[in-house]
């Protein structure tokens, strides 16, 4: 099982997403392997300086209208860096009992940050 988004108010800027537990708790429990398949990502640069990832595809239809878009760069998740496999697995094994997940990103150049509570 794999985490859906449950999107809030359509009327609203940004959707109200949130994340149910059980879902949650079964993707961190599948691993970070298989998570990893919902996205394409690549290395993004400004200048040689190495930034993030840059999201060049998002392979589950269930999460295309999510908070992580074709052409964001993702810079941080729970305010941990992305910048080698070691932080991967740092931020995988912090996942475990969060109440949120954090994410840093890109969009357009300019930066976002989305708080979503994971809930019951």
């Amino acid at each position: 099982m794999t985490p859906t988004l449950v999107e809030g108010d359509e009327e609203a800027p940004e959707p109200d997403w949130k994340i149910p537990r059980a879902s949650y708790e079964a993707a961190v429990k599948d691993g970070l392997q298989k998570v990893m398949r919902w996205y394409f990502v690549e290395p993004a640069y400004s200048g040689d300086n190495f930034i993030g990832y840059a999201v060049r595809d998002v392979y589950r239809e269930d999460l295309q209208k999510g908070p992580i878009r074709v052409g964001d760069v993702i810079l941080r998740i729970n305010e941990m860096p992305v910048e080698r496999p070691e932080h991967a697995l740092a931020i995988w094994r912090d996942l475990w009992g969060r109440n949120t997940l954090k994410l840093e990103l890109l969009r357009g150049g300019l930066p976002r940050v989305y708080v979503i509570p994971i809930v019951e």
